[in-house]
């Protein structure tokens, strides 16, 4: 088959849970089908990555949309004129459709959405449709508001989340093929698209091979945590840990030392920065050094959907996991066994002074989990189960032009 797939952002450097998912699905979907990449750019220095993008596609297309506030602004005044959601309108422009319909006239079988934004421009092509659900986006929303239920925009972000699910069960039951990453999200994806729904549930892959573990695991009481803090539910999560949690760490283990590595760009990361024992290195295009060079990987979040790659990337390192349930929701796990799980902040602090102080807990812990991921979320495993979900469309596609020829 031609696909066209459409992704919200250059899937180059692999620096994201997101960029990673979507790198390996042109890999994956590049071994049988010719594949074809139209990809979302934010500025021109993006373009240093084209070429890394076409070694995994036949082509590639990147189309700049500038980011600036007056434009944010111009989004929340459209959603609230038009009763659209602010999350899809931010990433969707009348040109930019142009653009999409120009390369679709190349003649493709199925266009593949990679991400709910890009539905908005698929939905528009006269193709079989396949989204790809990185997350099912208004339970992110909704946590997210809920959280923040005393703010002065709870109002807005709770009618935000609601008009992003009926978004989504608009979408979901037009697509001829949604993936969920886990069976948590798939169950909401089901209810939502109904009976007529086709939902095949394909996990978030790593490539294991290439993550070969450090070995022997340090024993320096170096905790990290990996996400930019520009995303609402990293923030919440850091300075809720860095509130409620590392006080309790540090008091059980003094010489606890954590790096944040990730998107510092926001206000709070200056009383980020003085907090004894933090250090935040802002955005970094290689994190395995500080992989290699931590103890455990923390993933104090409390909203979010999907799967965290980092967690998956944190396991075929080899390096221990401490989480909330929300963190690690999606992934075939078991605590206690893969990583260390806890939702209640003193108890989180317990979890992470024992894997910082019990070397023979911290040794099972990182190989029980690389076990895992090798078994269930290696890009070869996973690549299997794609293929075949394309395979089957595309049967089905054949059948139904053959009876109606």
């Amino acid at each position: 088959m031609r696909i066209l797939l459409l992704t919200e952002t250059i899937p180059y450097p692999l620096d994201s849970g997101g960029r990673i998912k979507t790198y390996h699905t042109l890999r994956m979907l590049s071994s049988e089908h010719e594949v074809h990449c139209l990809a979302f750019i934010r500025n021109a220095d993006q373009r240093a990555h084209l070429s890394r993008v076409r070694e995994v596609c036949a082509s590639v297309t990147l189309e700049l949309v500038s980011r600036s506030l007056l434009r944010e602004l111009a989004y929340v005044s459209r959603s609230l004129r038009t009763g659209l959601p602010y999350t899809i309108l931010r990433h969707f422009e009348p040109a930019s459709l142009a653009a999409v319909r120009r390369v679709s006239e190349q003649g493709f079988d199925l266009v593949y959405a990679d991400h709910l934004s890009m539905m908005e421009y698929a939905r528009r092509l006269n193709l079989l449709v396949v989204h790809d659900a990185h997350n099912v986006e208004f339970e992110i929303l909704r946590r997210h508001a809920r959280r923040r239920r005393f703010s002065p925009l709870s109002p807005l972000l709770v009618r935000e989340w609601r008009l992003v699910r009926e978004y989504e069960r608009l979408v979901y039951q037009k697509a001829d093929l949604v993936f969920a990453v886990s069976e948590v999200d798939g169950q909401v994806i089901r209810r939502l698209a109904g009976k007529g729904g086709h939902v095949r549930v394909i996990p978030i892959s790593v490539d294991v091979p290439a993550a070969q573990p450090t070995q022997p695991l340090t024993r320096e009481p170096r905790l990290l945590f990996v996400g930019g803090l520009h995303w609402p539910p990293n923030l919440d999560a850091i300075l809720h840990f860095a509130r409620d949690t590392w006080p309790l760490v540090q008091r059980v283990v003094p010489a606890a030392r954590l790096t944040v590595v990730g998107r510092d760009d926001v206000g709070a990361a200056r009383a980020l920065r003085r907090i004894p024992g933090f250090t935040l290195t802002g955005y970094v295009d290689d994190v395995s050094p500080y992989f290699a060079g931590s103890r455990a990987l923390v993933v104090p979040l409390r909203a979010g959907s999907g799967m965290r790659v980092k967690i998956l990337d944190a396991f075929a390192r080899g390096l221990p996991v401490v989480s909330t349930p929300t963190g690690h929701e999606g992934i075939d796990v078991e605590p206690g066994v893969h990583l260390l799980s806890a939702a209640d902040p003193a108890q989180f602090a317990r979890e992470v002074a024992r894997v910082l102080t019990d070397d023979r807990l911290a040794d099972v812990l990182a190989a029980e989990a690389r076990r895992l991921v090798e078994e269930r979320y290696d890009v070869r495993a996973v690549s299997r189960a794609l293929l075949e979900a394309i395979r089957t469309l595309d049967h089905s596609a054949h059948a139904t032009e053959t009876r109606t020829t």
